[in-house]
């Protein structure tokens, strides 16, 4: 009896081992990584068609490495390696900025296509001097001393400074400084610096909140920056892809016209730019993010006027999130729908070579989901190890495969898993084969002592 039990036993454990072995990934697509081995680590990045098959609501976590054998291997997102900087000095024009009456729309202050501030007065502008000025540091600079060029007048002034990188959003750098110039040769007072800190950015507002400016008398006043820039041959970054995309819808919005741009998947989309039909010279668009039916999300101002190249060389920088529907608003109609330009740079992933190659990238499922791999202490060792200068090895994609395909998104398609439940059945009845050995032992009679 003892022996079918194991026999039995022995059985279902095969059985539901070959069920687990045989049974389909959850996953929709699949990519063969191609390598050079002997690295210690590579990065891989995600294909642009991986985005249409990666859930939205998963957040990238449904993209797994797994070797040749089925089984997942340490990854995760790439962090990229801290970027090297170098110190820069720039002057800079004070831009200033017109006031509005009270009750009446301000100035509207956005970007051209290739970054310059422009600058539109309100619809009733006041007669008052101006009390905010803006200057563009051409790039993103980490700010560390900004210096006023010499007054030609004595002056003492109470400073507010902030820093922005689109001109919609701003950051406080400073409040309330001081700016002082008083007489001049000995015992002159000339205090024209502010000291500054804060994260790269692009421009910047000088508000005076205290004092009368000395820059109204027409004269063109320049500030000088002094902080550090990134080196951007030396960032560690994917490169920048661009897509161009055709308007897919046109519609009549208000006073003005909605273009519509469908992407073929949702990618992280992080700057724009717009080319004018053969036939328009100048236009102003509102640059948008649909998300449904009932959700919109603002990016920024394109400003295309003549003799630009809609924006190629500095394109209209926005917040990196996975876009799939793009909406240009004009509020003057064009004689051609414009072209828009999608720039973007695909996630990477970094990973460990466990296991026996060949590796795969899987991607897209409804359920599964990559395991919390302390993967960014991993290659922080190494990068200590190997210098500033490491930089995990690079690995490309193959053709995808699908696997299950829109199943493994699918809540209804999804095939029903029957691993867990046999599994729970050979527990159970392991359960059962040990109780009832034990029954045995405790019925069979102890032998009498002699």
């Amino acid at each position: 009896m003892r022996r079918d039990w194991r026999r039995c036993f022995f059985v279902l454990s095969f059985v539901a081992t070959a069920a687990h072995a045989d049974a389909p990934l959850p996953f929709a697509m699949a990519y063969p990584i191609h390598h050079e081995p002997g690295a210690k680590a590579y990065v891989v990045e995600l294909p642009q068609d991986a985005y249409a098959w990666a859930s939205r609501d998963a957040g990238l976590a449904d993209v797994v490495i797994v070797d040749a054998h089925g089984r997942q291997v340490a990854a995760g997102p790439y962090a990229p390696a801290a970027p090297t900087s170098h110190p820069v000095t720039l002057d800079a024009p004070l831009l200033a900025v017109p006031q509005s009456a009270g009750g009446i729309a301000g100035p509207r202050i956005q970007r051209s296509t290739n970054g310059d501030i422009v600058i539109e007065p309100g619809a009733a502008p006041a007669s008052g001097a101006p009390r905010d000025w803006l200057f563009d540091a051409r790039q993103p600079v980490a700010p560390e001393r900004l210096e006023f060029a010499p007054f030609d007048r004595d002056a003492s002034l109470t400073l507010d400074i902030d820093a922005s990188g689109n001109l919609q959003d701003w950051t406080p750098l400073v409040r309330g400084a001081s700016v002082v110039t008083l007489g001049k040769g000995d015992g002159a007072v000339d205090a024209r610096v502010v000291k500054l800190a804060g994260a790269p950015a692009r421009y910047y507002r000088v508000r005076v909140t205290g004092g009368d400016a000395p820059w109204t008398d027409g004269a063109v006043a320049t500030v000088t920056l002094s902080g550090t820039m990134e080196d951007a041959s030396a960032k560690d970054e994917a490169p920048r892809r661009w897509l161009d995309l055709a308007a897919t819808d046109t519609s009549t919005s208000g006073q003005g016209v909605d273009y519509d741009y469908r992407l073929p998947a949702a990618l992280p989309v992080g700057a724009l730019r717009v080319t004018l039909g053969k036939s328009d010279n100048v236009a102003r668009f509102d640059a948008i993010a649909v998300e449904g039916t009932m959700s919109a999300d603002q990016l920024g101002t394109l400003v295309v006027t003549p003799g630009q190249d809609g924006g190629g060389r500095h394109p209209l920088e926005v917040s990196r999130g996975r876009r799939e529907l793009l909406r240009l608003h004009s509020a003057t109609p064009l004689r051609e729908s414009p072209r828009l330009s999608v720039g973007w740079r695909p996630d990477r992933f970094v990973f460990l070579p466990e296991g026996d190659a060949p590796y795969r990238l899987l991607v897209g499922s409804r359920a599964a989901r990559r395991p919390a791999w302390p993967i960014d202490d991993a290659i922080a060792a190494l990068r200590k190890d190997g210098g500033a200068s490491w930089r995990p090895a690079t690995a490309t994609t193959g053709p995808g495969q699908e696997l299950a395909g829109r199943k493994a998104l699918d809540d209804g398609g999804a095939p029903f898993d029957w691993t867990r439940p046999l599994l729970w059945v050979v527990l159970l009845l392991g359960a059962a084969l040990v109780a009832g050995m034990a029954a045995s032992l405790l019925r069979k009679p102890r032998p009498s002592d002699e």
